[in-house]
């Protein structure tokens, strides 16, 4: 899925203070990502929201929300490791790569039905690693600043743009065939069972449906993963269509679903004056420990001004002594202070910091 940041302003309530950090938001089925933003928005009344990594309308699960300065932040959260809890349908593809989308093909029964948990679990070790992926034709990868879905709304073809992601590992879960699976898919999606349109005959009579196969799969990514493109892949890897047939998004970063708050919780939290306490994240839960450093007041003035910050070598981790890495700078209160990037270490073994993003 891809990361898309922006910001939402408004008006704040007369004397509010502008409170700044992250909502883990437990995002329901049937929302947008700027559902999310607009339902919060009239909740909280804060000037500035923003979410990094759009998650699917019919997905739910963890839905990062920035506040206030907390907005700046979202670049980085590109390399965070994300998880995500998906069930793949084989046999059965459409032109969103999901289940919701419109129906393009239902895969004879020869394609599917000799197609084993061994042979899904064999195509998805291919896609282990650094690869690459296109894009979802409905999705918000843009070109030429046009995101691909309203090309696609509008006829016109979207490009072969490929993007590079990691994928650390895979967790089988669970696989379904036959009956079972063909009763999962009429329970998911209207698409699948006998319904009129227009009046007219039914698009997909049940009995029709030929030999389906459903793999439920535990993913470990980073990057602007797609979890669509992934299904799409892995069927025409074993030449069967593939499909999302549920999502949930289980992990971003330091967010985790089984901590995420919901609408009510969010209402509750602000109808009792404790927001703060109970919803608002710091910035820095999102400062993994072996980046980050501690500075004093003069260090961090500095910083501010534009200027350098020589560290001594010892004081980074090895992976960090590299010119781009980043570091996020704490005060000495333990607030996230700044953002900055490593550049090429000096005599005297000293690493300059580059102020990036200053969160004054």
């Amino acid at each position: 899925m891809e990361v898309k940041c922006y910001t939402l302003l408004m008006p704040m309530r007369e004397g509010q203070p502008q409170l700044s950090g992250f909502i883990n938001v437990n995002k329901p089925v049937g929302f947008t990502s700027f559902d999310v933003i607009r339902r919060l928005r009239s909740i909280l009344r804060i000037r500035k929201l923003g979410h990094s990594g759009v998650l699917d309308k019919p997905a739910t699960g963890v839905l990062p929300i920035g506040v206030n300065r907390a907005t700046k932040l979202f670049q980085y959260f590109d390399r965070m490791l994300k998880v995500y809890l998906t069930t793949f349908l084989f046999g059965f593809s459409t032109d969103t790569d999901d289940i919701t989308g419109r129906i393009l093909s239902v895969g004879d029964a020869g394609s599917t039905e000799k197609l084993a948990q061994g042979d899904l679990e064999a195509a998805l070790a291919q896609f282990k690693g650094d690869i690459s992926q296109v894009p979802p034709r409905f999705s918000t990868t843009k070109v030429h600043g046009k995101e691909f879905y309203r090309l696609t709304l509008q006829g016109q073809e979207v490009p072969r743009r490929l993007k590079r992601v990691t994928v650390e590992d895979f967790e089988v879960l669970d696989f379904k065939e036959g009956p079972e699976a063909t009763t999962l898919l009429a329970e998911h999606s209207q698409l699948a069972v006998p319904r009129k349109d227009n009046g007219s005959s039914p698009l997909i009579e049940a009995s029709a449906i030929p030999e389906l196969k459903l793999l439920t799969v535990r993913i470990l990514c980073r990057g602007g993963f797609y979890v669509r493109s992934l299904a799409r892949d892995v069927g025409e890897l074993v030449k069967a269509q593939g499909c999302v047939l549920s999502l949930v998004r289980e992990q971003v970063g330091p967010f985790r679903v089984e901590d995420a708050v919901g609408f009510d919780e969010v209402e509750q939290a602000v109808s009792e004056s404790k927001f703060q306490e109970r919803v608002l994240l710091p910035m820095r839960v999102i400062a993994e420990p072996e980046r980050t450093v501690k500075l004093d007041a003069a260090s961090i003035q500095r910083l501010r001004q534009g200027q350098q910050v020589l560290l001594q070598m010892s004081f980074l981790p090895e992976r960090l002594r590299r010119r781009g890495e980043a570091v996020f700078v704490l005060d000495s209160r333990g607030h996230l202070a700044a953002v900055a990037h490593t550049r090429e270490p000096v005599p005297g073994e000293r690493i300059p910091l580059q102020p990036a993003r200053l969160l004054r």
